[in-house]
């Protein structure tokens, strides 16, 4: 294998990491995200994180985004990137009265 193909391939298997690391965090403890509101550029990325002690699920369903994450357990996260311009509702399944609302300009 050459030595461009190798680069290449080590810049793709650190580039998620990369990424990951410019993502805004939100937590999801007693039984709330938070921030419960936020704003972001076209583009940006959040990283929600079940930091509780039950399990979660977190969903949009707005025009533009639909996301369905399943069960979400104790010490899990994942990362989202809204990539359209909007409000963007994100919700636990298993428990409504968790809001995150995410304007994106």
């Amino acid at each position: 294998m050459s030595r461009s193909v190798c680069l290449l391939l080590a810049l793709l298997a650190i580039a998620p990491s990369v990424l990951a690391a410019d993502a805004i965090v939100v937590s999801q403890h007693n039984r709330k995200f938070w921030p419960a509101t936020m704003d972001l550029p076209k583009g940006g990325v959040i990283r929600i994180v079940n930091d509780d002690r039950v399990t979660h699920h977190v969903y949009v369903d707005a025009s533009g985004m639909s996301y369905d994450s399943g069960e979400m357990p104790v010490g899990t996260s994942l990362t989202l990137e809204f990539d359209h311009e909007g409000v963007f509702p994100v919700r636990c399944a298993i428990h409504p009265t968790m809001h995150l609302d995410v304007t994106v300009h």
